[in-house]
């Protein structure tokens, strides 16, 4: 019961399960694991400037852990705790005064090497179900997540980081969310509402002291596994924006996708993500595009010798009148498994993006390499 009462719990809890979670304490009732993920990249390419560059980035990094506790009547009290780490930097300025001694960091986060990334907490049972209430994956990533799993580039296509993590509209990592997840053979579900009311800073031309209330959301995922291989998902999500000049706006989405296999394992595995948007994607200048498409595409193929190749695609279009933006690269690129925990990759980016304008967008064609140690 233990191993489906957990399988309930993080159904939708992470898009990159860590592959074999450290037992940190275990009693007849409770369970206390832990894992995370470290990964660093060095990218190359040419600025918004034309100038060529080479860094060394944070990747996908996490650590985290898991509880679970059995109670009566057939329930467990679950929980997660999942932050965010800063692997290769500081993420801050570097600030001179001219006539101090000394120098400073400019940034007044400069020693958070941790952040918030997950945090929940809730019951589970077999029979119905989870209810879960924090910050959590929104119900509509179910949907979303499939092709989030590139090693360096992606994840731009659908509009759900967009606004950062997604947390203020759910589509994400959703904040202040109440969730229900359950799963029925091979139907899973899940439906979630965000109670939150936060104020966004925003400064739209021509408009004198624009105001704008996140007014909270819903959302809901489904997926269905047809045979070993094949499955298939919808995801819905809206989100309420008020604001004192133009009243209440809507931001939606709608999305679907199909898959075949398992990421990270042996054989091909392929995904087609498609999203329709209202208010939901942003364009280079950071204006909500009316109606917007979304498509991801991914596919990988695992060899038995460990070595993978990985491609796909990211497109954004939009219908909106006077605007031609476009966002739209390939990515092409071949990771090794030096075991499960631990695989070296390189990803190439060819980017075909244009602006609102219909200029070519700054040269977006980067090569990068890397390494993550999953645990």
């Amino acid at each position: 019961m233990k191993l489906k009462l957990l399988a309930l719990s993080t159904m939708v809890a992470c898009s990159a399960p860590a592959l074999a979670e450290v037992e940190l304490y275990k009693d007849d009732k409770t369970t206390i694991n832990f894992a995370g993920d470290l990964t660093a990249n060095m990218v190359s390419g040419d600025d918004s400037n034309g100038d060529s560059y080479t860094e060394i980035k944070d990747g996908f990094n996490r650590i985290y852990f898991s509880l679970n506790s059995e109670m009566k009547d057939g329930w467990a009290a679950v929980a997660k705790l999942e932050w965010k780490v800063r692997l290769t930097e500081n993420d801050s300025d570097l600030v001179l005064r001219p006539g101090e001694d000394n120098v400073a960091l400019g940034s007044d986060d400069a020693d958070q090497s941790l952040s918030n990334r997950l945090g929940f907490v809730g019951v589970a049972h077999d029979k119905w179900g989870s209810f879960t209430i924090g910050k959590q994956w929104g119900s509509s990533y179910m949907a979303t997540g499939a092709t989030d799993s590139f090693m360096i580039y992606g994840g731009e296509g659908l509009g759900i980081f967009d606004l950062g993590d997604g947390g203020f509209t759910g589509v994400g990592r959703a904040e202040k969310s109440l969730q229900y997840n359950n799963q029925f053979g091979n139907l899973k579900i899940s439906a979630q509402v965000q109670a939150s009311n936060k104020d966004i800073e925003i400064d739209i031309p021509g408009v004198v002291g624009a105001e704008v209330e996140l007014d909270g959301s819903a959302g809901f995922g489904a997926s269905y596994a047809i045979g070993e291989k094949i499955s298939v998902a919808l995801g819905y999500n809206t989100a309420t924006f008020d604001t004192n000049w133009a009243g209440e706006e809507d931001s939606i989405m709608t999305a679907a996708n199909v898959t075949y296999g398992s990421r990270g394992g042996k054989g091909l595995y392929a995904a087609v993500v498609l999203v329709d948007g209202e208010n939901h994607h942003l364009d280079n200048t950071g204006s909500f595009l009316d109606e917007s498409t979304g498509v991801e595409l991914m596919a990988a193929y695992r060899f038995d010798n460990d070595f993978e190749v990985i491609g796909g695609a990211i497109n954004v279009t939009t219908d909106d009148a006077g605007n031609d933006y476009e966002k739209s690269y390939l990515i092409a690129g071949v990771a090794y498994y030096w075991s499960e925990n631990f695989r070296v990759f390189s990803e190439v980016k060819v980017d075909d993006s244009t602006d609102a304008n219909g200029q070519d967008a700054p040269d977006g064609d980067v090569v990068g390499f890397g390494a993550r140690f999953s645990f």
